[in-house]
């Protein structure tokens, strides 16, 4: 049946300590005493429901900044009382709420506890202290094993890292549970950015720990086991870490994937096609392949079309930027497994609507996505002004200061960005919503502010382009009019968003067999959205 995971976050309103919370601003209450025992005495009673709910055990959430880790910390415990100040006294909490626990519990049901192997913090927890810590607590025998991860909630930045997007290095935590590995005796698990099962492997013959959690990649690919047993034809769909998972968390909704479309109802199998068909698939971006490979794998019998050179569409272009190659992985899962399934696709074909009528298809969909955009500025042409596209696409500049106007949602503005400011040319970014990069979640928001700030990155929220006068940019503050000047100015990178390209659907003639639109052609949204309404829509077909 597995384990429950037993948490009190903790911090946002009770703590060890009223200290600060970087993420909402707030000062949490300092538990007293009994309030303290009320806690644990929950933890034991979730444990005990567990148990009769027929769970195999419980693991006890002791990291991501959450109760035990802040009773733990010197950097959020500041009391003097016996919670407080020595070692000794900040373990406390922890051992008394796994004594509690494993009291309710019994020897029959596992016991685990999740704990940071360092806090990555000044003045906070490091590994050395960590391996002390994670020590003392196996040897008291109340515990099976030890699941440690790192960082804390005190920060963004540390928040971001407890579920770090792409592209963050793979198997991020594994040099700390192998050194905690060493000093303890119960099993270590580890997590952070284990995707493949072979790195899995890998980690766990090579005694760097006893399990590997990939709680990510079972999201994206639920049917990871059986397809390694052999028991389902189809290759693993690796995570390419996008994060809309975590993002969806954070937003108090159901868990989705930027990969998988069937979440949040994971494991509904597709049926077969009552008729199969011949369909005719116009573009062959995310949407078009998904549409592809769903229509397929149901039956029917499918060709896909595109005007460009390769396919992928815009999601090709993004992964072009230095920190987002692994977002190529939704482009190349799908175009691997059309080939497993013998699907045609013909690029370098622009189609019109009189070859769609001629076209030997019963359904037709179109996916041709959105066409990129770049606004004109009055100037003497002193400037150069090209798209976010254009850029990505490889298009030559010559610059030594740059200004990217971040207007469109996603991530191609900060892409444009960073693919400058990789080049060695300053670089600010501007944007007129109340901060750059606002709508994306959280974990990608502060790795994007960090990777572009390594790079002298500078960001500027809540204005926009006046006017320009040779190699003079005026801002505008959007909210009081005032006025700002960006001198020797000589390249504007602009992403004002995209535009449907929906000529075929605007045009579509009586004349033409069933057809439906799918993803940005209908409206230019996200990646996600356009992969789950092109498997609803292959399920109609």
């Amino acid at each position: 049946a597995g384990t429950v995971l037993i948490n009190q976050p903790g911090r946002e309103s009770w703590a060890a300590s009223p200290v600060r919370s970087e993420t909402n601003g707030n000062i949490a209450h300092e538990m007293s005493p009994a309030e303290i025992h009320e806690v644990i005495d929950a933890h034991a009673r979730g444990a005990k429901r567990a148990a009769a709910g027929g769970m195999d055990g419980v693991e006890i959430l002791g990291a991501f900044g959450f109760l035990p880790q802040a009773f733990l910390s010197p950097l959020t415990n500041h009391r003097t009382d016996q919670y407080g100040g020595t070692l000794e006294n900040r373990l406390r909490f922890l051992l008394e709420l796994l004594e509690a626990v494993r009291g309710a519990l019994g020897r029959d049901y596992v016991l685990g506890v999740r704990l940071p192997g360092d806090e990555f913090e000044p003045g906070g927890l490091d590994l050395e202290k960590m391996k002390t810590i994670c020590s003392q607590v196996a040897d008291t025998g109340l515990i099976d094993y030890l699941n440690i991860i790192a960082h804390t909630n005190i920060s963004h930045l540390g928040r971001s890292r407890h579920w770090a997007p792409t592209p963050t290095c793979h198997g991020i935590f594994v040099h700390l549970a192998e050194a905690i590995r060493k000093v303890v005796n119960v099993p270590v698990f580890t997590v952070g950015r284990i995707v493949d099962p072979a790195h899995a492997e890998h980690i766990i013959a090579h005694g760097q720990a006893d399990m590997v959690g990939m709680t990510r990649a079972h999201i994206c690919d639920p049917q990871i086991l059986p397809k390694l047993r052999g028991q389902i034809k189809a290759n693993i769909r690796i995570c390419a870490g996008a994060n809309v998972c975590i993002a969806n968390r954070y937003a108090g909704k159901s868990i989705r994937c930027i990969q998988n479309p069937t979440l949040p109802t994971p494991g509904v199998a597709l049926l077969p096609a009552i008729t199969s068909k011949k369909v005719s698939i116009i573009g062959a971006g995310p949407a078009g392949l998904e549409c592809a490979r769903v229509c397929t794998e149901r039956g029917h019998t499918v060709q896909i079309f595109d005007a460009d050179s390769r396919a992928g569409g815009q999601l090709a272009l993004w992964a072009s930027a230095p920190s987002t190659g692994e977002l190529a992985r939704i482009i190349d899962w799908r175009l691997d497994e059309l080939e497993r399934l013998g699907v045609t696709l013909t690029l370098n074909r622009l189609m019109s609507h009189e070859e769609l009528i001629v076209l030997d298809a019963e359904t037709i969909v179109i996916a041709t996505g959105a066409l990129d955009t770049c606004r004109s500025f009055a100037g003497d042409g002193s400037i150069q002004i090209i798209s976010a596209h254009e850029l990505l696409c490889g298009a030559p500049v010559n610059a030594t200061r740059a200004l990217v106007l971040n207007e469109g949602r996603g991530q191609a503005g900060l892409a444009a960005g960073e693919l400058l400011a990789h080049r060695g040319i300053a670089t600010e970014i501007v944007t007129s919503d109340i901060a750059v990069a606002a709508d994306l979640d959280p974990t990608n928001r502060a790795a994007w502010y960090q990777r572009l700030g390594e790079r002298n990155c500078t960001f500027t929220a809540i204005h926009v382009v006046e006017s320009i006068n040779a190699q003079t940019v005026v801002l505008r503050n959007v909210f009081d009019d005032r006025l700002s000047n960006r001198e020797d100015i000589d390249l504007i990178v602009d992403w004002p968003g995209c535009r449907a390209n929906d000529e075929l659907i605007t045009g579509w003639s009586d004349n033409l067999p069933q057809m439906f639109s799918i993803g940005d052609c209908r409206a230019p949204r996200t990646v996600e959205i356009a992969i789950s309404e092109a498997a609803a829509v292959a399920n109609q077909i």
